[in-house]
C-alpha cells in the first residue's frame, strides 16, 4: 500500500523536495467544472512540475458541477486540455461531491459520470471515481459504474467500501513538511504506475528498463571442500549427467547465484552440481545401492 496526498490551490505553493520523502504519489486538482481558463487550478502546473522534476509519480482530478450530459462533455474537455502533454502515472479521477449533483435523479447523475468515465477511457486514459462513502454506496452505486475504481473519502481508521476501491482518502487533516496548510492523506491499493505503463494507457509507454536478473543465496562457497553424493553434471542447467558420486570429495572452484541455475556450483572435477547433492560431513550409505537406485530412477523417469 502506497502513501499519498491529494493537492490543489487550497495548499497554496508547496515546497516539494520536503513534502517528497513521506510520500508516494500526489493527486494534482487539475481544475473545476467546465472547459473555461478562468477554472483551472492556477497551482495545476506548478506543482506538475515539481513532481515531474522531482519524480513523483502523480495523478489528477476535476471537481465535477456537471448536471448534464452537455456539461459533462465541456469537463471531459476541459480534462484532456489540461493533461494532453502530461505523464500521469496515477488515474485521472472526476470529483463527485457538489450538491448540485448530489440532488439530481440518481439515473441522471449516474449517466453523467459514466459518460466522462467513457470519454476519458476512450481517450486512452486509466479513469476512477472519488466520492464519500455514503455517495458510493447511495446514488452512485450503480452497476454502470461498477467497472471503474473508485478513490473513496472516508475518515478515520478504518475502510468500509465493499465495491471495487482502488484508493481511501483516509482524512483531511495530514501534515506533510513543505505544506504550510493540512492535507488529504490517501493510501493506494494498487500499484497504478505499473498497471498503467503495462496497460499502455495514459499515454506513457511501458518501462522498457531491462531489470537485473534475480539472484538467490546459495549455502556454500568458493573454496569449500564438501561431498559430492549424486550427478556430476556437465553444464549448470543440469541437462547432461557425467556420472554418479557417492562421498567423492569436492572443492567448489566457482558459484552462479542467478535463480534458474539449476547446478550453481563448479566443482574441481570438471562439473556442476546442485546444493541438494553436495553435504559437509560424508554420507553413511552404501555406494554401490546408491549407483544402483539413482540408475533406476533415471531409468523410470525417462519412461514418463
Amino acid at each position: 500500500m502506497r502513501k499519498g496526498i491529494d493537492v490543489s490551490k487550497y495548499q497554496g505553493t508547496i515546497n516539494w523536495n520536503l513534502a517528497k520523502p513521506h510520500i508516494d504519489f500526489a493527486i494534482i486538482r487539475c481544475g473545476y467544472g467546465n472547459n473555461i481558463i478562468s477554472q483551472d487550478d492556477p497551482f495545476f502546473e506548478r506543482n506538475v512540475e515539481e513532481c515531474t522534476k522531482l519524480n513523483i509519480p502523480y495523478g489528477t482530478y476535476l471537481y465535477s458541477y456537471a448536471t448534464n450530459i452537455n456539461m459533462a462533455q465541456s469537463e471531459v474537455d476541459h480534462t484532456l486540455r489540461l493533461i494532453r502533454d502530461k505523464k500521469l502515472e496515477y488515474p485521472v479521477f472526476i470529483d463527485v461531491e457538489d450538491r448540485s449533483q448530489l440532488v439530481l435523479p440518481k439515473e441522471r447523475l449516474v449517466e453523467i459520470v459514466k459518460y466522462y468515465c467513457e470519454k476519458m477511457e476512450e481517450a486512452g486514459y486509466y479513469v476512477g471515481i472519488y466520492a464519500s462513502l455514503s455517495v458510493l454506496n447511495g446514488i452512485l452505486n450503480s452497476e454502470e459504474l461498477a467497472p471503474y475504481d473508485k478513490w473513496v473519502a472516508e475518515w478515520g481508521s478504518n475502510f468500509n467500501y465493499r465495491g471495487r476501491s482502488g484508493m481511501w482518502q483516509y482524512t483531511d487533516d495530514e501534515r506533510i513538511p513543505g505544506i504550510d496548510t493540512r492535507v488529504d492523506g490517501d493510501k493506494a491499493f494498487y500499484d497504478y504506475p505499473e498497471i498503467i505503463r503495462k496497460n499502455g494507457l495514459n499515454h506513457l509507454e511501458p518501462d522498457e528498463t531491462p531489470k537485473p536478473p534475480e539472484k538467490i543465496e546459495l549455502k556454500y562457497k568458493v573454496g569449500e571442500q564438501l561431498f559430492l553424493n549424486g550427478p556430476l553434471y556437465k553444464e549448470e542447467n543440469a541437462k547432461e549427467i557425467i556420472r554418479e558420486y557417492c562421498n567423492q570429495k569436492v572443492e567448489i572452484i566457482k558459484t552462479n547465484d542467478l535463480k534458474g541455475i539449476e547446478a550453481p556450483y563448479e566443482l574441481n572435477i570438471k562439473g556442476f552440481a546442485k546444493e541438494v547433492d553436495l553435504s559437509i560431513e560424508r554420507k553413511n550409505r552404501n555406494c554401490v545401492c546408491f549407483a544402483i537406485i539413482n540408475w533406476l530412477k533415471r531409468i523410470f523417469k525417462g519412461t514418463n
